[in-house]
């Protein structure tokens, strides 16, 4: 649709049915008077795909002077069509800076997890002793940058609907119960014992249970800055497009439920006596790890989505205005000298 879109605009054409190549928006020599759109020449700033040469003022239907790539070619690979279609960012570069803040920030605080797990098995596999104490400290610092990152994100643009801005409020709201949460399992909880997840012992159920509740709260969290996230991804076009993969937050959220399940399992082991607890206790942390080693994938791919949208978002797109005069632009240009 919008190679279409932008090739009509072009005049590239298609093949007509008396089998010529004529383009569609060409027009007779004949014809005079009419006011013809077909863009002429390049009158804004496009950098040549192949070499970086700019392209002002050829004609659309030439070749880069300097290493012969089509001009055709490097406006389909740069030109968004819908560019000049895209409601503009209230703040671009604040909208940037929050974006990369929140995925950052809550990659930072699932990595000291991480950290912390490490440590569990050294202690529970080698002679190590380390304790880091300090580290869901700084967990909780990311969460909070998280949060103020995800602010930006309640309102980008003047368009946003009320009930969208609505929602991404409370999924900021949601970040108090969530760090709340988080400082109880990670600060706290998981210093009780010195195995925490392989062997948690009479606090098994209490953290199981937390854990569910965090999941839940990160749940909303994703679910109700989705659509700032999207809207905001979309105004890639080699995201738009598929040219290049978007990590998508519904299969974070689905990382995330397996790893719940996990701690389903281990809430509902400690409920039942079903004979074979041990093996329930193996799946189960079996279970919350896979979750948890996607999820973190997840969030690694968010991160890199969120980085190369940073200059998408910062400096909006080239729409095909941007580059192209008209003739009655260029009527309009010449009749005011």
């Amino acid at each position: 649709m919008w190679y279409a879109h932008l090739s009509s605009f072009l005049g590239l054409g298609t093949t007509n049915m008396d089998g010529s190549n004529k383009p569609e928006n060409a027009v007779d020599s004949d014809t005079k008077g009419e006011d013809v759109v077909i863009a002429r020449q390049l009158t804004g700033e496009l950098y040549c795909i192949g070499c970086n040469y700019d392209l002002r003022g050829l004609s659309i239907r030439s070749d880069c002077p300097e290493c012969g790539i089509p001009v055709r070619a490097t406006i389909l690979g740069i030109v968004d069509p819908l560019a000049d279609e895209l409601v503009p960012l209230t703040k671009p570069k604040l909208t940037a800076i929050g974006l990369n803040a929140w995925s950052m920030g809550a990659l930072v605080a699932v990595m000291m997890i991480w950290v912390l797990r490490i440590a569990e098995v050294m202690r529970e596999y080698t002679s190590s002793s380390w304790t880091p104490r300090f580290i869901p400290w700084i967990g909780i610092v990311a969460l909070v940058i998280s949060m103020i990152g995800g602010v930006s994100m309640i309102r980008i643009h003047r368009k946003i609907t009320r009930f969208e801005a609505i929602r991404a409020a409370l999924a900021i709201a949601l970040y108090a119960p969530m760090i709340t949460v988080y400082t109880a399992i990670y600060s706290s909880q998981d210093f009780i014992t010195p195995s925490p997840l392989l062997n948690p012992g009479a606090s098994t159920l209490d953290r199981s249970i937390m854990r569910v509740l965090l999941f839940v709260f990160v749940a909303g969290v994703i679910w109700g800055l989705r659509p700032s996230a999207v809207g905001l991804a979309v105004r890639s076009v080699v995201v738009r497009t598929g040219r290049v993969d978007r990590q998508s937050l519904y299969a974070v959220l689905a990382s995330l439920g397996i790893a719940a399940i996990g701690d389903l399992i281990q809430i509902f082991n400690e409920f039942v006596s079903v004979g074979f607890n041990d093996v329930l206790s193996i799946v189960s942390v079996v279970v919350i790890s896979l979750g948890s080693v996607l999820f973190t994938v997840g969030m690694i791919n968010i991160c890199i989505d969120t980085i190369r949208l940073y200059p998408v978002l910062v400096r909006p797109g080239v729409g095909l205005h941007d580059i192209f005069e008209t003739n009655q632009q260029k009527n309009r240009r010449t009749e005011s000298l």
